[in-house]
C-alpha cells in the first residue's frame, strides 16, 4: 500500500530509516548535542515521517543509547540545504513519531 502525500500534512506511516535518512540525522548531530548539553554513545536513525512543503520536514527517531530515544525534526529547502528545525529529548522505542514544532 503505498502512502499518500498530501501537501502540508504529514505522513502518519512511520517508515525503517536507510542510508538518506542516517545521513541527515548525522549532518546536525553536532547541533544537537550543543544545543541539548549531551555527548550521545549512541545516533542511529531509527524511523521516520516526512512532511511535504516547500521542501522537505524530516521527522526522524533516532537512538542516542540504550533505551533513550530523541525525535529529530530537520527541514531540507529545495536547494537541499540541511537544517534541524527541533528536537525532542527523552523519548522511549515505543513513543510514536507525532508533529511537533
Amino acid at each position: 500500500m503505498e502512502s499518500e502525500v498530501i501537501c502540508g500534512g504529514m505522513n502518519k506511516n512511520e517508515l525503517p530509516a536507510d542510508a538518506a535518512i542516517q545521513e541527515l540525522a548525522d549532518k546536525v548531530r553536532a547541533f544537537v548535542e550543543e544545543k541539548s548539553g549531551r555527548k550521545f554513545t549512541e545516533f542511529k536513525a531509527i524511523t521516520y515521517c516526512t512532511q511535504l512543503v516547500a521542501g522537505m520536514n524530516y521527522f526522524i527517531k533516532v537512538c542516542v543509547g540504550t533505551n533513550d530515544y530523541i525525535m529529530l525534526r530537520i527541514y531540507r529547502n529545495l536547494d537541499q540545504e540541511v537544517t534541524l528545525t527541533s528536537y525532542q529529548l527523552d523519548k522511549k522505542d515505543n513513543d510514536p513519531i507525532e508533529y511537533f514544532q
